[in-house]
């Protein structure tokens, strides 16, 4: 598994579909990464820092615009906390998204530069997003199932910002809604056991339908996937995939059991 990839609980990684899937359709997304200018590899030292850039762009932009923002930690190859960050605009702003998106890419990045000093603009360029796209976007190429539990005294590795705003902007979600997204971005998820099962959960006409779902949804390279979910470097045959699916081999215990 890569090591920018966060593992979070399938507790909380529900709850950020949840808040997703709530919200309001508005052209206006804006989805912006943000590295940081220095080696800080705890969240609670670089939460706030971004908190330090709302506030910045609370003092003019947020007088004219109706602005929110969903943002999640996560950690680059070297450990290095970054951010992507979805801003959010409701009402009627007299710009069109590709306008305001130039407006908003200039604050942003004088604002953040002024908090990194000497930080070079390696990160991507704020880009117009959408709400399907967004998701995909932040749960495939960042996220994966495990046991973890956010510890005491630790900032979420997701948050918001202008609660209010959001929340006047959400609509409420089902649980049947909720569980079929999340079956969808992790199909493996809810097959993998930490017990050895009473019967086979998987044979190779179920992994075949698994590989085509993955292909055809363009997430991963089946090889990728299949090194991904078992944590090895390796080839990884399908016999010893489904082996790790069904909960079989030792494999079964590692970050991406449940």
């Amino acid at each position: 598994m890569s090591k920018n990839v966060f593992v979070s609980s399938k507790r909380s990684i529900l709850r950020f579909i949840k808040l997703w899937l709530g919200l309001k359709e508005t052209p206006y997304w804006f989805h912006q990464s943000l590295t940081l200018g220095r080696q800080i590899e705890d969240f609670k030292v670089a939460k706030p820092i971004l908190n330090k850039l709302f506030d910045a762009l609370e003092v003019e932009m947020a007088k004219q615009y109706d602005m929110a923002a969903v943002y999640i930690m996560g950690h680059q190859e070297n450990g290095r906390v970054h951010f992507h960050v979805v801003f959010l605009v409701y009402g009627s702003p007299s710009e069109t998204p590709e306008q305001l998106g130039v407006i908003l890419r200039r604050e942003v990045w004088k604002r953040w530069l002024s908090l990194n000093q000497g930080l070079n603009r390696t990160g991507n360029l704020l880009k117009i997003q959408t709400k399907l796209n967004g998701l995909w976007y932040l749960l495939t190429n960042h996220l994966t199932v495990g046991q973890t539990a956010k510890e005491k005294g630790k900032p979420n590795w997701f948050g918001l910002r202008n609660k209010r705003l959001i929340q006047a902007n959400s609509n409420p979600i089902t649980e049947k809604a909720l569980k079929a997204e999340f079956n969808r971005f992790f199909p493996v998820i809810k097959a993998t056991v930490t017990k050895k099962p009473k019967g086979v959960s998987y044979d190779r006409h179920r992994l075949a339908g698994l590989r085509d779902y993955v292909e055809a949804h363009g997430r991963y390279d089946w090889e990728d996937f299949k090194r991904m979910e078992t944590d090895r470097k390796g080839k990884v045959s399908d016999a010893d995939f489904i082996s790790f699916l069904n909960g079989w081999t030792s494999s079964a215990s590692d970050g991406n059991a449940l």
